[in-house]
């Protein structure tokens, strides 16, 4: 297994609440923090920036918090190598202020490492952290994401989610919630999907499930109806392995295949930048390059009917959102993961504060 894939199987597990399951979990942490320090030694002394080496380092942090390990690897210095900037100058080299796609990952990597240092470490990044708030509330558009605001789209929201993690975690509300909520209800399909793509995709149904819960909650009956038509569709896709893939509309192709491409574009015709999003995609999926999935997780290319660890774990988490926000006492039926990022649930604050 890769050590992206590792860390999934571990968020898969911590979720279902299951980690104890794991045989030798002291033996797991070893093995991804080995893995990670393999990484960075391909950069030598070059300071890593790069999306796939920093994803996979949140992703082992968040890991080795899950299995209760952290304190035993803290990767002191893989932290601070990455917390040596000034926060407006790093968010500008990788366009997070200004919506450029990938950027909102980057955006977060530099928050969840200056979290790290400040609760992990015992840095003081606070005026860091300051500024990458002031930075991203100043430069937000009318829908409370980054970049060209004349047309709600997929990409937007999918990019500009990432920084909202970061806004829940601290506590910070989204000045224009409002807005944001009727953008993104305006883009699920009549499944309760919100990829530019018919069936979904992991990353874009939970990425608009979060927005769709703002620090946990339902925000209203319209969301609700919407978040509803999205659970229960998820759940009827569950593939009878019992894991979740990116889509059962895109492969194989099929008359029937082609013609939903037509209608899923056709429905965004009222928005022109979802519409040319949802053509572009439509077009583009057809040629056989697309025929599976290429990640930089692992050499394998999965189909995109295939059951993942990736899908499976985004999939069972856009339901734990949706639950936990329908019925708050449901909370502690869910592992989240008490560390910035993805896996967070501001129910762990509520239980911080309980006890």
């Amino acid at each position: 297994m890769s050590p992206f894939s590792i860390c999934f199987a571990i968020f898969c597990y911590s979720l279902t609440r299951q980690l104890h399951d794991l045989e030798h979990p002291k033996q797991i942490a070893s093995t991804l923090v080995r893995l990670v320090r393999d990484e960075r030694r391909k950069w030598g002394a070059q300071r890593p920036t790069h999306k796939s080496y920093r994803q996979l380092l949140t992703f082992v942090l968040s890991s080795l918090q899950a299995l209760k390990a952290i304190e035993d690897h803290p990767l002191e210095d893989l932290i601070i190598e990455q917390i040596d900037c000034e926060p407006l100058a790093e968010l500008t080299e990788h366009g997070c202020l200004d919506g450029r796609a990938g950027s909102g990952n980057q955006a977060m990597f530099l928050a969840i490492f200056l979290l790290h240092a400040r609760e992990r470490l015992n840095i003081d990044t606070r005026a860091a952290l300051d500024e990458w708030v002031e930075l991203h509330l100043s430069h937000m558009n009318r829908f409370g994401f980054w970049g060209d605001d004349r047309w709600m789209t997929h990409l937007q929201f999918q990019n500009g989610y990432h920084q909202h993690e970061i806004f829940e975690y601290l506590g910070v509300e989204n000045p224009c919630l409002q807005q944001t909520l009727t953008a993104l209800r305006s883009l699920a399909d009549r499944e309760g999907h919100f990829a530019p793509y018919p069936g979904g995709g992991g990353c874009y149904d939970y990425d608009a499930v979060f927005m769709l819960t703002p620090h946990g909650r339902i925000p209203d009956a319209t969301t609700r109806r919407v978040l509803e038509q999205t659970a229960s569709t998820l759940l009827a896709e569950q593939n009878p392995d019992g894991g979740f893939c990116e889509s059962l509309q895109v492969r194989p192709r099929s008359t029937a295949q082609l013609a939903g491409f037509v209608s899923h574009a056709w429905a965004a015709r009222g928005n022109p930048g979802a519409l040319r999003e949802r053509l572009r995609y439509g077009l583009t999926l057809q040629r056989p390059k697309h025929n599976r999935i290429h990640t930089h997780w692992s050499q394998y290319s999965r189909g995109w009917n295939e059951s993942d660890l990736w899908d499976s774990w985004f999939r069972m988490l856009a339901l734990a959102r949706i639950d936990v926000a329908m019925h708050p006492e449901h909370a502690g039926h869910w592992g989240f993961i008490d560390y910035p990022g993805i896996g967070y649930h501001p129910s762990l604050r509520a239980a911080k504060v309980e006890r």
